[in-house]
């Protein structure tokens, strides 16, 4: 049951709720068709989902993704497992997306 609307914090609940409440559209619909006429509707989500959206596909090759893992694979540490060396190398591209988000906001707040 969706709780009477009584903050900010609230009214991003239902519409959420709402969203997942209401029924589903069809799989052949354009998504930026649906989020461009749900905008009224889901105001925040739509705000999200055009965020999301806008975010282009990487078209970096595979090798170009993990050409930084010399710096982990070296002769003191040979002995590695392929999931560390995949945890490290995922925690560095999540660390340089995150500062170049910091970055962003506070270029954006000045």
């Amino acid at each position: 049951m969706i709780a009477q609307v009584t903050s900010g914090a609230d009214t991003q609940l239902n519409e959420v709720d709402q969203y997942f409440l209401d029924p589903k559209e069809s799989a052949r619909r354009d998504v930026l068709d649906f989020w461009s006429i749900s905008e009224t509707r889901y105001p925040t989500l739509h705000r999200i989902t055009k965020d999301v959206l806008a975010v282009q596909a990487s078209s970096v090759p595979v090798e170009s993704a993990f050409s930084g893992s010399d710096r982990y694979i070296t002769v003191l540490r040979n002995q590695l497992e392929p999931e560390a060396i995949q945890a490290m190398l995922c925690l560095n591209s999540w660390t340089d997306a995150f500062e170049a988000m910091v970055a962003m906001m506070i270029d954006d707040d000045e």
